[in-house]
């Protein structure tokens, strides 16, 4: 659930308990932080004291607070998964991308410049909280704003020294469908196997590879008065090709109510990206199968929380059935998506 849908009874939490209630229906929190734990963790930054501390909505890996201090408006994060390699990499590129002017949040360093350290057992870092609310049904102007966007972060992101590899990448698509065997009826099996044999074959040195954020869904993106006000969550970024991390994109902004791609808007995003940075025709060959791939990796994932949650206070699922649907969408219409991308070739 877009944090948008919420961001009224967020705001009214700390001093309606009707609000507090709903709230709680409605959000994942996996580990709690109270008061005085929170104000002796404080200490450690330049931030002030804590005015406000309220629940983040709709988490479904992490457990995310909104926090207001004498000096601004920020967000606690505590990361439930994630290595110290894997925090390196997010949080140094968040703040690299914000340094060259990128709309995302920077991670805030503590007094000895770390951008993390310890909470309640658990890694937890401090980021800017930015503007804005999530555009529940993106339109053409959205599409473009987003496509611009993704385009310059795929550039900044170019002289970045980190390196993670995708965490949902090919081995843990083979390694998650093995542990949903059980799960997967006769259809599904064959989808699967035939996607990745697909993948496998592929030239993955024919496209260009980088920085990308591999989530930037629409609840990931927060517009202000109509204005793309930042990219937000980086808990999947990692080092893999750009034409996937368009793909996920498109997956999400572009679909029409009948779940097929909005031409419109896949040529708003497209068009916009590429006045920065131009496709290779490799890319947009490559746009077919990474709709596929992105698609199953996002059913894979939803469908592995479903049958395996993760234990926690409050807990939010989502749906791996959309993503199912889509890659048999995708695959059934795989000379219409051909015709898609046909005008975006660029030489």
């Amino acid at each position: 659930m877009p944090d948008s849908d919420l961001d009224h009874i967020t705001a009214a939490s700390a001093t309606s308990p009707v609000c507090a209630i709903q709230l709680a229906k409605l959000m994942s929190v996996f580990t709690t932080v109270d008061n005085a734990t929170l104000q002796q963790f404080l200490k450690r930054y330049e931030i002030g004291s804590a005015r406000a501390f309220s629940p983040i909505a709709a988490g479904i890996t992490n457990t995310n607070y909104y926090l207001e201090t004498e000096q601004g408006h920020f967000v606690l994060t505590l990361y439930e998964h994630h290595s110290d390699d894997e925090l390196d990499y997010m949080l140094g590129l968040q703040r690299h991308l914000a340094a060259k002017s990128v709309l995302c949040p920077a991670p805030v360093g503590d007094r000895r410049g770390d951008l993390y350290s310890t909470l309640n057992q658990r890694p937890a870092a401090i980021i800017h909280r930015l503007r804005g609310s999530v555009q529940k049904i993106p339109r053409v102007e959205h599409c473009a704003l987003i496509g611009a966007e993704l385009s310059r972060f795929h550039l900044a992101g170019l002289d970045f020294p980190g390196n993670r590899p995708n965490p949902r990448g090919i081995d843990w698509l083979y390694a998650i469908g093995d542990m949903l065997d059980v799960e997967l009826g006769r259809e599904d099996k064959s989808l699967f196997s035939a996607t990745l044999r697909e993948y496998r074959e592929f030239e993955c040195a024919s496209v260009a590879q980088g920085a990308i954020h591999a989530d930037l869904f629409h609840d990931n993106a927060l517009f202000v008065d109509g204005e793309l006000g930042g990219i937000v969550d980086f808990d999947y970024a990692c080092r893999d090709s750009f034409v996937f991390d368009i793909a996920v994109l498109l997956n999400d902004w572009c679909l029409g109510a009948d779940a097929r791609l909005d031409r419109d808007r896949v040529a708003a995003v497209l068009d916009a990206y590429q006045q920065q940075r131009p496709l290779s025709a490799a890319e947009i060959d490559a746009l077919p199968l990474m709709l596929r791939i992105g698609a199953l990796r996002f059913w894979l994932s939803r469908l592995y929380d479903r049958v395996f949650p993760q234990s926690g206070e409050l807990t939010f699922i989502k749906d791996p059935d959309l993503f199912r649907g889509l890659l048999r969408q995708h695959s059934a219409r795989a000379q219409e998506l051909v015709q898609i991308f046909q005008p975006h070739y660029t030489g």
